[in-house]
């Protein structure tokens, strides 16, 4: 009797596994497929077609109209100058559909983008729904990937769960604009804007401390070295500090105010850039293109990280450093143009002569230290061998084997895998074509 209790205690339990399991299977399967492309889209399911080009369509009143109309300034810009066009969509819900799906034949339909260059992108937000995807025709896939369009729903995944949705759709429209404007070599005012760069000082020197960053005597300092720089080499070298650049991201702001204040081409390319952004801890050197090959250098890199290193910081540590680091890629670009460093760079750059007692005083002792520790290993490392060798050599433990063995190491990355689309048509728009690829996510 206790054994077929137990028998069937034990059938009852395995029943409502199985249940459980083939219940929750259709809510995954569905979950996955709002996301991957597995539903029918047909015309009626889609949004209507604006009867005028639209670079927003916000149906879901995500944006703010201060947002909403930047948004159209940077578009009809960009498509002024290349004919490209990024669309954004905002919808309550998707209902049945996966955005996958919907995303490609609403790209299709309205036809986004230039009919011959197939240079369009869409951006479509389900709001209730969490989900979002970037859309990219076949011409611009070589700039926007799969993979940087997953970076740019990752950059807003943060703020659209705080709610934040006006910014962060914004400076997703400000990435990709610029991506696509790169690719066609152009540059767009309008997404200065956007970015909140500020105005060019009026009478820019060296230094831009608009961050706050530098003490006055390390901002005098790096004045002199700009000066003798320039004399030295006609190389410019600018550092410029922000206290906040609001959620935008660093680099791209740096290279959008790099082109603004008109640095990128100045003395004919012959230009540099250190940007440091107070809050975000972030620093990074621009070059203009006669200056391209200093990117890869150890120099740049070297001062980079030792800027980094002081945030948060110190106001007199992060001054030093940000002097120190000025200095070197300053000696650096006197010695690729074959000139001597001026005294105030050689100055600016080199620790005070304590430092280097210091130093001497500290390493002399680790030095000896580490000299005694691998001696004493060795020591042990012989001792234990020689008493290795002679048991076995004894024949108490039997002899010493031969032959050898091997294994496999499989890194397996869990990496996220971004999906592209793949339709054609016209539309409303430029007529472009979807399929270019595109990523989908949801927050």
């Amino acid at each position: 009797m206790n054994g077929n209790k137990g028998a069937r205690a034990l059938f009852a339990f395995l029943l409502v596994l199985t249940l459980l399991f083939l219940g929750g299977a259709p809510q995954a399967d569905a979950a996955e497929s709002r996301l991957r492309g597995t539903t029918t889209v047909t015309a009626s399911d889609l949004l209507a077609k604006p009867a005028q080009r639209a670079y927003i369509v916000d149906t879901a009143g995500m944006v703010t109209p201060e947002d909403a109309a930047q948004i159209k300034k940077i578009g009809a810009e960009l498509r002024s100058k290349t004919k490209a066009e990024i669309v954004v969509v905002t919808v309550a819900t998707l209902g049945t559909a996966d955005i996958e799906s919907y995303a490609n034949e609403l790209f299709r339909s309205w036809g986004i983008g230039d009919a011959r260059l197939n240079n369009g992108v869409l951006l479509l937000i389900a709001k209730d729904d969490r989900a979002f995807r970037i859309e990219v025709g076949y011409g611009l896939e070589g700039a926007i990937t799969d993979g940087y369009a997953g970076s740019v729903l990752d950059a807003m995944k943060g703020e659209f769960r705080k709610e934040n949705y006006s910014p962060a759709i914004l400076q997703a429209y400000v990435t990709l604009a610029q991506k696509a404007g790169a690719e066609y070599g152009v540059e767009l005012e309008s997404l200065g804007a956007a970015l909140g760069i500020p105005a060019k000082p009026a009478h820019l020197g060296s230094v831009a401390d608009l961050g706050d960053m530098l003490t006055p005597e390390d901002a005098t300092a790096i004045e002199q070295m700009g000066g003798d720089l320039t004399n030295a080499t006609g190389a410019q070298m600018i550092v410029v500090t922000m206290p906040t650049l609001k959620g935008a991201d660093a680099r791209r702001f740096a290279q959008q105010l790099f082109a603004d204040w008109q640095l990128k081409d100045a003395a004919h390319g012959n230009t540099a850039l250190l940007f440091i952004a107070k809050e975000e801890r972030e620093v990074c050197f621009l070059f203009g293109s006669a200056l391209t090959e200093m990117e890869q250098e150890h120099d740049t890199t070297y001062a980079a990280n030792r800027i980094r290193s002081e945030l948060p910081f110190d106001k007199d540590d992060i001054s030093e450093e940000i002097r120190k680091g000025y200095a070197v890629v300053a000696a650096r670009l006197c010695e690729n143009a074959h000139v001597a460093v001026p005294d105030s760079i050689d100055e600016g750059g080199s620790e005070p002569f304590y430092v280097y007692i210091l130093g001497f005083l500290v390493f002399i002792p680790l030095l000896l230290l580490l000299l005694w520790m691998v001696g004493r290993v060795f020591d042990l490392a012989f001792f234990s061998l020689s008493a290795l060798l002679n048991l076995l050599s004894s024949g108490k433990y039997g002899s010493i084997p031969s032959g050898g063995g091997g294994g496999t190491y499989d890194d397996d990355d869990d990496r996220p895998t971004y999906r592209g689309g793949g339709s054609s048509g016209g539309g409303s728009y430029g007529g472009g074509s979807s399929g270019g690829g595109g990523a989908s996510g949801n927050w």
